[in-house]
């Protein structure tokens, strides 16, 4: 399979972007989100700047503020200031926490459009976001960011369902869970597959190309050359969760995108299956996080 590059001039993506748009209710660039992965990328990153930039969102300072003082991190004296609750928590886990927030305002649809089980996206998204991030860690690669490409990795099947409604309710209500196929399907039906649509989403925000690249390629079994390694991560952490979410287990990590991740990055289906163990309570942690909360 071909990579694909959103930002290459080729007639399709030309398409993609008029498709999208058109598009009424397309999900506003999360501007503090994508100020935030930006700080976050850079290697000597101000506190400071951070602190300012998440102060600017009160709701966001107040859901920090919260988790430091849940049970998750333990029963210690109630921490009033952001800064505190830095240090409690770690960064990285602020970082998760700001990331999840806003993100799951991206995952909306707009009242009484229909199209998505916006409930079980948000779930396998938030799921999806921390295999990746605990694969990331596994192979000593970059954490924030696969949690952040694994969080988003859907969200072309919000941009679909806010384009298509019934349409697209129908034809995700037949395949079910099966993202490969429902992405293929989605090509045929409205000439595009979510992952190529939530990628090209995200370039219009301005994110990283990393994470616009993970996303695009999250259902394909070969990547460029120079993101392979990102690419691989999120899809095996899309299966990952997936493998976490299914009734019935095994065959998870059978399909070529699956064989090409795991060779690519050195792993084996038993390395999945533990780390998927290790993983319960943090999965259980986030999908909890904004459960009530968006």
């Amino acid at each position: 399979m071909t990579p694909w590059n959103c930002k290459s001039a080729t007639g399709m993506n030309d398409k993609l972007n008029s498709y999208i748009e058109k598009i009424k209710h397309l999900p506003a660039t999360p501007t503090v989100l994508v100020r935030l992965i930006s700080l976050f990328q850079q290697p000597d990153r101000d506190l400071d700047d951070i602190i300012k930039l998440m102060r600017q969102d009160p709701s966001l300072t107040a859901e920090v503020l919260r988790q430091s003082n849940s049970a998750y991190f333990g029963n210690e004296e109630p921490i009033v200031d952001i800064f505190d609750a830095v240090t409690r928590m770690g960064f990285y886990e602020v970082y998760r926490t700001a990331t999840a927030r806003l993100g799951s305002q991206a995952l909306r649809l707009p009242p009484g459009v229909c199209g998505a089980d916006v409930e079980k996206l948000w779930h396998h998204s938030a799921t999806a976001g921390v295999t990746a991030g605990v694969i990331a860690k596994s192979i000593q690669d970059n954490e924030g960011l696969a949690f952040t490409a694994g969080l988003l990795h859907d969200i072309g099947k919000i941009v679909l369902a806010a384009a298509e409604g019934p349409a697209y309710k129908a034809l995700t209500e037949d395949l079910g869970d099966n993202g490969t196929a429902l992405d293929a399907a989605e090509k045929n039906r409205f000439g595009f597959g979510h992952a190529e649509v939530g990628g090209c989403l995200l370039v219009r925000w301005g994110l990283p190309e990393e994470i616009c690249m993970a996303v695009s390629g999250h259902h394909q079994a070969g990547w460029v050359e120079s993101f392979e390694r990102v690419c691989a991560v999120v899809s095996l952490g899309n299966i990952m969760a997936h493998a976490a979410e299914a009734t019935v287990p095994g065959g998870h990590y059978e399909s070529p995108e699956a064989v090409a991740a795991l060779r690519l990055l050195g792993l084996a289906e038993e390395d999945m299956t533990t780390m998927l163990q290790n993983a319960q309570e943090d999965i259980a942690h986030m999908t909890e996080l904004l459960s009530d909360r968006r």
